[in-house]
């Protein structure tokens, strides 16, 4: 599996996946602290959109559309750039320079493990193979460092068991508990 072909089957997980979002379920609590799925959503595509504009993709804006759209748009557009631009030479990111192929596997991982925020919050799976989720999971090992998870919101990686998923191990990778269910929203 290349990058690209990662980016894009994490893309179709997540819009399954957010593809109905109703006005009712924006303020759902996300296992990510502090953000609701409408927040949640806005920091997955700004993240998007910041990955682009290190790589220099310009971005449109996508107001008025839904979570689905937006997220769509956003990552089409990133990937659509990268390809253009080719994956040679760094891209500094978060101030940290890496090579093209590592900040594009950036966007598989967040792709992935905001879809799995969103699945939980929304009560819906993830649909993910585990060959992906462990293709995510050998690009997290890589681009995840202590200092990389506290400027990009990750907590310490949880204990995980043998006989995991790919899918769990990846989640618990990210600090997150994969057994975790939230309070059903009234």
């Amino acid at each position: 599996m290349d990058e690209f072909s990662s980016a894009e089957a994490a893309l179709r997980a997540v819009l399954d996946t957010v593809e109905v979002v109703d006005d009712d379920d924006l303020h759902r609590p996300t296992p990510c602290r502090d953000f609701d799925v409408s927040a949640l959503a806005e920091h997955l595509i700004d993240t998007i959109i910041r990955l682009g504009t290190a790589a220099g993709i310009e971005h449109q804006d996508t107001d008025g559309q839904s979570i689905a759209q937006r997220i769509l748009h956003v990552t089409h557009t990133v990937l659509a750039g990268l390809r253009r631009r080719g994956l040679g030479g760094d891209i500094t990111f978060s101030g940290r320079a890496l090579p093209g192929r590592l900040a594009l596997g950036i966007l598989s991982l967040e792709l992935a493990v905001h879809g799995w925020d969103f699945a939980v919050a929304l009560n819906r799976s993830l649909d993910m193979t585990d060959a992906l989720a462990a293709h995510i999971l050998g690009l997290a090992h890589h681009t995840l460092t202590a200092e990389s998870r506290v400027k990009a919101g990750f907590d310490p990686p949880l204990p995980a068991p043998q006989t995991a998923s790919p899918l769990d191990k990846l989640v618990a990778f990210t600090g997150r508990d994969p057994n975790l269910q939230l309070p059903q929203h009234p």
